[in-house]
Parts: structure tokens; C-alpha cells; sequence
């Protein structure tokens, strides 16, 4: 072969390789380096996916612009937040959706790996690449659009909430496969789908500067509830909790970190409770150093199908650490933790089941001991890079 024949043939060897290289694009609303679980949770993703030899780009909001460490495309649209009203935030939404589905449609991407909350920014994405032909994997972390219909934003029976459902079924069924965090979920999912096979549980896990405690702290016994103060949180119950707890003189303080549509809830009653303070927000960093001084964690929601399906991440946290906790409602987060010795789970509205619960537990330290214990051995299997590493490695 003459020496232009070898170049010639170097040269498509090249262009084989090249286009036979995984590529991978991540759709999420929040990436690094914002704090909360969705862009903590995809960064360690990314990371596997890199890791793993994929070209890796992300595409999310303004607010990863500068970014240098990955190959992080930015919308102009700006996103909603926990302060806007459920509408303000709805049409915020559709205009990111409709500058998502543009961006997805022309990205060169071979998968995309599309993370839900919101539904609608996930539906446009994933509509750019059943229109394209592009692969995807769905990923769902809230049930959408069931979340809709719990709000009272969309009547269920509606014309309208019946095209959702039927997007919703056709998204899983177009997807290449479904992800989702709780074992409850993926039943449903696979019901609606029809597809069962198609549907695979990955769960949150907890993030690794997540870091153990040496020795639980009880003296002073501080009881903590940190992350977004959302609709399906139940603050009321927190406070009615530490008004019992003050009523009987139990040595304990209650510290809330956190903002969101019920913040006000607990703003309100730290004026007359005095054990009982929010001290703000606070970011994924800053978590680990606040847990090691922390006796126990609450994840108080209320009596929703939404919360008895959900593993807060919070929950994740506590094990992580090796912090018991008290979780609510009866749900898969609370059996997971009942089974494992490492809490306990209440209904949403057992407020003197709980109050029993802290005393018994303030004054039998060696039992809180012993459960820190259990969380510590069962922690490794639920890291967030374990959790990405073996998802990644398993396509």
C-alpha cells in the first residue's frame, strides 16, 4: 500500500474511533456548584461517566456559568424558585422547557441522561430526542406530574390531566430505561409503563464529604431537620413536637436549617418555644461539620402518597454519619430504617409517639450509641459515588 493509502486509511481508522467514542449528556436543572440534592447527586454522575471513558457534557441553568472543571453548556432562561407562587413558577418552567427542547434537539450528544424534577423541562428534552431519534435515560426523583394533581394545579380527570398521564407512560416507554429512588416507585412506574424490565432503582444515597462521627454527641441532645422547607414537609409537626418536649423539660434543642414555602411555620413559633430555633440555610459542604454535632435527625412529612413513596436524602445523611433518626410518614424510608435498627417511623399525625420516643431515648444514651453503630455498617453500600460508579459501569 502506497504511503498516501496508509495515511488515507490512519485517517479513517481515526474517524472510526472517534465516532465510535460514548458520549453522554446530562440534562438537570441544578448542577455543581449549587447545593441541592439534584446537583449534588448529578455531579457524582458526571464524575462516573467520566470515569467511565464518556465524553460527559451537562446542560443546565446560569447558575453553573464559569464552571471549568466540566463541560457545562448554560441556559439563558432563569429558573423558578421556592419563593414564587406555584403559577410564577410554572411559567418560568415552560420558557426553560422551550429553550431546553432547542438545546437538546441540535446537541450532538449520542445518550442523554435526563433528570426529572421539573416534568416539563424533562419532557421537552426528552421530546428533542424522540423526535431526533436520540437516545435516553429517564430519571426520576418526584412523581410528576402526580405532584401536579396533589397541588390542585391540575385536575386528574381533566382533559389536561389526562394528556399528562399519557406523556408521562409514553416517556417511559420511549426511554431506554427509567431510573427512580425508591423500590415503591419503580412498581408504579413499571405499572404505568407496562414495561416493568425497563424500570431500575437507583437510589439518592448520600454524598461523600458525608463523613462518620466519632462519637455521637448527646450532651447538649440536639435534634436537627435541614434542607428545603417544601409543600411536603411537615413543620407543623415540628413544632408541635418541641412544645411537648419543652411542656415536659426534656433537656433537647430542635435546630431547622433550611428555607421554602413553610419556613414562616417554624419563624413563628421559635418566639414562644424556646428550644426550638431556625438558623438559616445551609449548604452541601457545610452539612458534614453540623451533623457531628447532632444526637438525632428528623425527616417530618406529611400523609401524602408522595412522602409514604419517598427517601428523603436527608435520611440518607443521617446514615451516612451514623445519626438515628425519626422519619415520618409510615413510608419506605421509615421501614428502611426500622429494619436496619438504625430509627424509627411514625404517622404524621403520632406527635406523642414521638415526644415518647426523644424522652426514652434521651434518657437511654446507650441505645442512641448502639444504632449509630448499625448506621455505620450499612453506610458504604448507599455513597452516592458507589451509588453512580455501579450505575454507570452497569450500561
Amino acid at each position: 500500500m502506497s504511503c498516501f493509502g496508509n495515511i488515507a486509511k490512519l485517517n479513517l481508522d481515526n474517524l472510526f474511533m472517534e465516532l465510535k467514542k460514548k458520549s453522554v449528556c446530562i440534562v438537570v436543572q441544578l448542577f455543581y456548584p449549587e447545593s441541592p440534592a439534584m446537583a449534588v447527586r448529578n455531579r457524582y454522575l458526571a464524575d462516573a461517566f467520566l470515569d467511565a471513558g464518556y465524553d460527559t457534557s451537562i446542560l443546565t441553568s446560569n447558575l453553573s456559568k464559569g464552571i471549568k472543571e466540566y463541560q457545562v453548556q448554560t441556559l439563558w432562561s432563569p429558573i423558578g424558585s421556592n419563593q414564587d407562587s406555584a403559577y410564577i413558577r410554572l411559567f418560568k418552567e415552560l420558557v426553560y422547557s422551550l429553550e431546553m427542547f432547542f438545546r437538546v434537539l441540535f446537541h450532538p450528544a449520542q445518550l442523554f441522561f435526563i433528570s426529572s424534577p421539573p416534568f416539563t423541562i424533562s419532557y421537552a428534552a426528552s421530546l428533542a430526542c424522540r423526535i431526533t431519534g436520540k437516545r435516553f435515560i429517564f430519571d426520576v426523583r418526584d412523581e410528576y406530574p402526580e405532584v401536579y394533581f396533589i397541588e390542585g394545579l391540575v385536575n386528574p380527570d381533566g382533559l389536561f390531566g389526562k394528556l399528562l398521564r399519557r406523556i408521562e407512560r409514553n416517556i417511559y416507554r420511549k426511554s431506554e430505561m427509567t431510573t427512580t429512588v425508591t423500590e415503591r416507585i419503580v412498581e408504579k412506574l413499571g405499572d404505568k409503563s407496562g414495561q416493568p424490565d425497563k424500570i431500575r432503582l437507583v437510589r439518592n444515597g448520600f454524598a461523600d464529604n458525608i463523613s462518620v462521627v466519632d462519637q455521637l454527641s448527646t450532651d447538649p441532645f440536639n435534634i436537627v431537620f435541614h434542607g428545603n422547607m417544601g409543600k411536603f414537609q411537615n413543620p407543623q409537626l415540628i413544632v408541635e413536637v418541641a412544645r411537648k418536649c419543652e411542656a415536659l423539660k426534656l433537656p433537647v434543642n430542635f435546630l431547622v436549617y433550611g428555607w421554602g414555602a413553610q419556613t414562616q411555620v417554624i419563624l413563628d413559633a421559635q418566639e414562644e418555644i424556646s428550644i426550638l430555633q431556625h438558623l438559616g440555610t445551609i449548604g452541601h459542604e457545610e452539612v458534614p461539620q453540623l451533623l457531628k454535632t447532632i444526637s438525632l435527625g428528623i425527616s417530618f412529612q406529611g400523609n401524602t402518597d408522595i412522602s409514604k413513596n419517598s427517601f428523603p436524602s436527608k435520611v440518607m445523611e443521617f446514615i451516612g454519619s451514623g445519626i438515628p433518626s425519626l422519619v415520618t410518614p409510615i413510608s419506605e424510608a421509615g421501614r428502611f430504617v426500622e429494619k436496619h435498627g438504625v430509627g424509627y417511623q411514625f404517622d404524621a399525625n403520632d406527635s406523642d409517639g414521638i415526644v415518647e420516643k426523644i424522652s426514652k431515648l434521651v434518657n437511654n444514651p446507650q441505645q442512641l450509641l448502639e444504632m449509630s453503630s448499625r448506621s455505620k455498617s450499612i453506610r458504604d453500600s448507599l455513597s452516592r459515588k458507589k451509588i453512580s460508579d455501579d450505575f454507570v459501569s452497569s450500561l
